[in-house]
């Protein structure tokens, strides 16, 4: 069955670590197109968001360290972080965007449907990211009857993460599944890493190894029948 639905590769940067009630202040995202396994040209997509609890509070206070993890990534102050924060747009103006993208990426052009969305794929997304999807799918209408988000294909998703266990589970070449670690192992740059564009580049580089590993060995494999041979 060839799968002709195109692949979402996104990752959010938030204000905090917990999915179920953090802000994001940015998603990036890439297509890849599922025939070839390139990524669709011109089909990148970046934009902040303003955190919900910088709405109306110019004085607000983090309590957690999110705000140094993100002045050692952008290499500036807490203060400026944080000040770049309260000059980002809305959060519905910037969800209304990702929106907007990801309707021009539908396997056809007309009688859309949940059925013709992309395929949601991102690094540890069904721990993190799909969370928060789901929550702003719900905060802004866009959900299905099954009262889920609307946004994505419903059946299937890629997460890397899940892919390098499954490579992985029984070595000890990994320290870990972070992403991080595996750029190391693959011997990809870390150089801007934690920014959701080059994440969201470097993922969609390491899913469409793998498709295309998968691909190869699924036509040197025999799967038909392969059970009742043992009988």
């Amino acid at each position: 069955m060839i799968n002709y639905n195109k692949i979402c590769v996104f990752d959010f940067e938030t204000d905090g670590s917990d999915p179920s009630v953090c802000s994001p202040v940015q998603i990036a995202a890439v297509m890849i197109d599922p025939l070839n396994l390139d990524i669709i040209d011109g089909s990148e997509f970046n934009i902040n968001f303003r955190p919900e609890v910088l709405e109306g509070n110019e004085n607000y206070k983090y309590e957690t360290d999110i705000l140094d993890f993100h002045s050692k990534v952008k290499g500036c102050s807490q203060d400026e972080v944080l000040a770049s924060w309260y000059k980002y747009p809305k959060q519905d103006h910037s969800w209304k965007l990702f929106i907007a993208y990801l309707d021009k990426y539908h396997s056809r052009a007309t009688k859309k449907s949940q059925f013709s969305a992309p395929i949601a794929a991102g690094y540890n997304i069904h721990r993190f990211d799909l969370h928060i999807i789901d929550r702003l799918s719900k905060k802004y209408g866009n959900l299905n009857k099954e009262k889920r988000t609307d946004l994505f294909y419903p059946r299937d998703t890629i997460d890397a993460m899940q892919l390098m266990f499954y490579w992985f589970e029984h070595s000890s070449d990994l320290k870990s599944y972070s992403l991080d670690t595996v750029r190391d192992y693959l011997g990809i740059s870390k150089d801007g890493a934690h920014d959701a564009l080059k994440d969201v580049q470097d993922t969609a580089a390491i899913i469409i190894r793998f498709l295309k590993l998968h691909r190869n060995l699924g036509q040197k494999v025999k799967f038909k029948n392969s059970f009742a041979d043992q009988a």
